[in-house]
Order: C-alpha cells, then sequence, then structure tokens
C-alpha cells in the first residue's frame, strides 16, 4: 500500500504548511550566513514588528540553553514559535553528522564544521478588518548559532525595510537562474516578487477537439490558442485569459448531391477565475467563474448566420480538467434566433 503522509502534532505546532507561503525571499549576511523571509501577503512584513528586537528577546529566552549549544561542531536547528499575546513554544534538535570533515592548513589540522545551524522564527499577525491572522516565517542559517548575536545591530531591519520598498522595482537574473532585485542585489528569489508556488504568472499554448450540438447537427471541431495565467489578491486566486481560434465543421450534400464538409470558423475569448491550486504545479487551476464568447468569423453553408455568436457561461471540469463540459447559447445579431447547446471539451 502507497505511504501516507503523516503530520504529527509537534509538527502542526513548529511547522508552516507549505501551502500557506505565497512569498520567499533569501537576503545574505556575512561569511555565507542568510535570513530567509516567508509570507502569505507582502503587506505582512510591515506587521511583523522590529525584527532586532525579535532577535534579542529570543537570544535572551536562548540563555538557559546556553550550555547545550557549546558544541560548535555540532549542527543544531531551532524552532521559535511566537503566539499572542506573550506565549512561546521552542523546540531544539542537535546532532553530529555522520561523517567527520577536517581542515588541513600549514600542517596543522583541525575539525571542520560543513553544515550550518538553522533557526526559524514563526509568528502570527493580524489581518486587518478581518477576524484572521497570518502565519510568517523568518529563518536564519548561520555557520555558528552564536554568530546570531552580532545581527542585532540593526542591519536585519534595514534589510527588511529595503525589501518593502523596493520588492515591486526592476529585478535581474543571475548565471544560477536566480532573481535578485537590482537596487538590492543582496535580496534575492526564486521568482520576481518573491512568488512561489503554481500560481506565478505564464502563458501557455494549448489546443482541444470538442464537439457540440448546434439546433439538429453534432458538429465537431478543434481549438488552438493561448492562455495567460496571472495570480491576484495576493496570490490566493488565478485569472485566466484565452484567445482561440475553433472551426467547426458540417457534414453535408452540396446542389450535385456530392458530399461536403462546410467549415465555419469562431475567434472565442474566454475569462476565468478561481482559487490558486498550487500543489498541481502547472495544470490548469480549478475555476469557480468561466465565461466565453466567441464570433463567427468565416461562414460556410447556411447552418450559422451572418453575425453568429456564441455564448459560454460556467463549465464542469472533469479528469483534472482536461475535460469540460460547457453550456452555450447561439444567436446573431442582438439576440436573434437563440438556440442552447452543449460543448464539450477534450484538452490535449
Amino acid at each position: 500500500m502507497p505511504n501516507k503522509t503523516h503530520t504529527s502534532n509537534e509538527d502542526k505546532v513548529f511547522d508552516v504548511p507549505e501551502q500557506e507561503i505565497n512569498k520567499r525571499f533569501l537576503i545574505s549576511l556575512d561569511k555565507g550566513d542568510k535570513m530567509q523571509v516567508e509570507l502569505v501577503d507582502m503587506r505582512d512584513l510591515a506587521r511583523v514588528g522590529n525584527i532586532d528586537s525579535l532577535l534579542k528577546i529570543f537570544l535572551k529566552d536562548m540563555m538557559p540553553l546556553k550550555d547545550s549549544l557549546q558544541d560548535e561542531l555540532s549542527v543544531k536547528r531551532i524552532d521559535y514559535v511566537m503566539e499572542p499575546p506573550a506565549a512561546k513554544k521552542l523546540r531544539f534538535k542537535q546532532f553530529r553528522p555522520a561523517g567527520t570533515s577536517y581542515l588541513v592548513q600549514q600542517g596543522e589540522v583541525a575539525a571542520l564544521k560543513l553544515e550550518q545551524d538553522t533557526v526559524h522564527f514563526i509568528g502570527m499577525v493580524p489581518v486587518p478588518g478581518k477576524q484572521q491572522v497570518h502565519r510568517y516565517r523568518i529563518s536564519f542559517f548561520v555557520n555558528q548559532l552564536n554568530d546570531l548575536a552580532a545581527y542585532t545591530d540593526g542591519r536585519l531591519q534595514a534589510k527588511l525595510v529595503s525589501l518593502r520598498e523596493n520588492v515591486h522595482t526592476d529585478w535581474v537574473k543571475d548565471d544560477k537562474g536566480m532573481m535578485h532585485i537590482r537596487k538590492d542585489y543582496m535580496i534575492s528569489a526564486g521568482l520576481s516578487g518573491g512568488n512561489i508556488g503554481a500560481h506565478n504568472d505564464y502563458i501557455s499554448f494549448n489546443g482541444s477537439v470538442n464537439i457540440q450540438n448546434y439546433k439538429n447537427y453534432f458538429v465537431p471541431s478543434f481549438s488552438i490558442g493561448a492562455t495567460a495565467v496571472t495570480s491576484v489578491f495576493s496570490g490566493k486566486h488565478t485569472m485566466e485569459f484565452g484567445a482561440y481560434w475553433e472551426p467547426n465543421f458540417f457534414f453535408g450534400r452540396d446542389s450535385e448531391g456530392k458530399l461536403k464538409t462546410y467549415r465555419n470558423d469562431f475567434v472565442t475569448l474566454m475569462y476565468g477565475v478561481g482559487p490558486a491550486k498550487r500543489e498541481q504545479g502547472k495544470k490548469e487551476p480549478y475555476l469557480q467563474f468561466v465565461a466565453s464568447v466567441g464570433y463567427l468569423v468565416h461562414r460556410s453553408g447556411d447552418y450559422f448566420d451572418k453575425h453568429s455568436f456564441r455564448v459560454g457561461l460556467g463549465r464542469l471540469s472533469l479528469l483534472e480538467g482536461k475535460t469540460k463540459i460547457e453550456p452555450v447559447i447561439y444567436f446573431h445579431e442582438f439576440f436573434k434566433g437563440v438556440t442552447p447547446g452543449l460543448r464539450l471539451i477534450q484538452s490535449f
């Protein structure tokens, strides 16, 4: 039987679920040390408070564990949860690497620590005007845990202020594919603006085969076009804009009795909005509202009237969005000759 991932009660307290995080930034510090900022909403950064003050409080709370932190070669991880109004929870893990590394220099041998220590600050901020809170996580990756005390000099808060002020300015890519804020190159992210997950903006080119009823005909067709997907409302929702060319095929006999194919082309515009589904990668998101409008641009035979439109409102998605059922209405000019129909869309 397949293994099922089980989240322990401990993990629920000391971890932030990946699906909650919408923004992630990495800030380079001294000697390879780093600070990582993970947020639900970019506006939450202004509500976190002064990071230097939080770090000083953390170091004070760690004083009773001072003796446990003396081993410089052990790798340490600390999860520090701050819950309002003043409750705090702390988890401390420490281990020795399986192998031992050494540095040989000028005939002297010294033990070498290769893994960094990790500290996670996990807190909550209220969302103005709503009865809810957002969680955030600020992490430190340092060569030695004792190095954290040197960062309480105001530079961390200055970096967070720089992030807030410059996040919407120009980003540039380095030779490893990471994006950096041009005005503050020490701040980086996987994508511009710190966006993560599948709700990142992208354009896809796609096609489908379709069948629909029109009056007493069952009409096959295919569609070729492009879809632009963008995130809105702090990455919580996804919007789609699509444009497609769709030839519809009718089969009938001409005046000489010969079987003939009549092609009628629609150009269709589509709009949809729904919650983002990060865990599904760049698969089509679940759309709560979908509307489409098609206009007849090429007419053959007498099947459609001139200036015909097709309007779709709502879709039922099956098989991860690859198969859709769409109710439509056909009409020409200003809602003359209204005819209902149903389309079955199979995407590639």
